[in-house]
């Protein structure tokens, strides 16, 4: 089979290019503002790329781990354990503190 080669012409027909306003606009893989009549760098694609398969060599993702509920389900308890033993902590320095001051406005 023969390759067919597209090729994109100008900036306006880059997969790239957002328009922005009347008269020009931005290309999203330089970060730049453009006119859409400039002619296509050598990062241009075609907005409809004939095949993802050299896209999908490119894009290798790394090996997903399997996460076992049990064990989110194990980390959320004791996160909130060691919250409410900061809740109980507070409040009874809170509490001492109160019957100082009560002590104190008795005597």
């Amino acid at each position: 089979m023969k390759n067919i080669k597209f090729l994109t012409s100008a900036c306006k027909y880059c997969r790239y290019y957002k328009p922005e306003g009347r008269r020009g606009g931005n290309c999203q893989q330089l970060g730049a503002p453009v006119l859409g009549s400039w002619k296509a760098c050598s990062l241009a694609l075609p907005p409809f790329a004939p095949s993802w398969e050299t896209l999908e060599e490119v894009w290798i993702l790394p090996q997903s781990k399997p996460v076992l509920a049990s064990a989110i389900l194990q980390n959320a308890i004791l996160v909130k354990k060691s919250q409410m033993a900061m809740l109980q902590a507070k409040e009874s320095a809170l509490q001492s503190a109160e019957l100082t001051e009560t002590k104190t406005l008795v005597v």
